[in-house]
């Protein structure tokens, strides 16, 4: 497993802390179904497929059926990891499997938001959440976006993820701001948008997480807006 490991999760795809959870399990999956010959294509469209699945799932009227929406949610999220993991294990790499994986990055984080909104105005009646729903979905797309604006701009494509080849910063030191900024931009990325929705879902407070990406969600993209031009400067 170790071999296996150094092949399917090398380092540099695996650059966040709360990436490795998911790497300790994932491995195993991805062991599994590259033996069974998955494709990671095959396996992309699937975690697609589930995302999108628990996205609706949180608009149902039960307890139960939206917790297990959000878990739906975080199975998709580790499957996301098991792709690339069998596409490096039988060197089965494509720019189709790339662009898949994005495509599914952008359509469950821009509905995500839209069904949290729209279950809390259906639990609490109030159309409020709904429209705060459509705010978070807008910022957080435009903000998950503009790694890639930054690096077109930049004419600096040369890496799977964009957002890494737009000069990263070179202050490494660390900081309780720092700590705190970076637990707030986590509230925006894959692991802690799916991350908050289990909580919201298992504490029945979809409406404050609606609520919460409307209004820190606009404060979130005017923070990276100035992190990317500061870095183009």
């Amino acid at each position: 497993m170790t071999a296996m490991r150094r092949i399917a999760q090398p380092r540099e795809y695996s650059p966040s802390l709360t990436d490795v959870p998911y790497r300790a399990v994932s491995i195993y999956l991805s062991a599994i179904l590259a033996r069974a010959g998955a494709t990671p294509n095959g396996v992309t469209v699937a975690w697609i497929v589930v995302g999108l699945v628990g996205v609706i799932g949180l608009l149902a009227d039960a307890w139960a059926a939206r917790v297990a929406a959000a878990v739906l949610l975080q199975i998709s999220y580790l499957l996301d990891f098991v792709d690339g993991e069998i596409a490096r294990l039988t060197d089965r790499r494509s720019n189709v499997g790339g662009l898949l994986d994005l495509l599914g990055h952008g359509l469950v984080k821009s509905s995500l938001p839209l069904a949290v909104g729209g279950s809390a105005a259906i639990q609490t009646g109030h159309v409020i959440f709904a429209v705060a729903g459509a705010v978070g979905a807008v910022t957080i797309i435009v903000g998950d976006t503009l790694r890639f604006y930054a690096a077109c701009t930049a004419n600096d494509l040369s890496a799977g993820d964009l957002g890494h080849t737009v000069a990263p910063r070179q202050d490494r030191r660390v900081t309780f701001a720092k700590l705190v900024g970076a637990a707030f931009d986590l509230s925006f990325e894959s692991p802690g948008l799916y991350g908050l929705t289990l909580v919201a879902a298992l504490t029945d407070r979809l409406d404050l997480l609606a609520l919460f990406w409307a209004t820190a969600g606009v404060i979130w993209l005017l923070r990276r807006t100035v992190v990317y031009l500061r870095r183009l400067s």
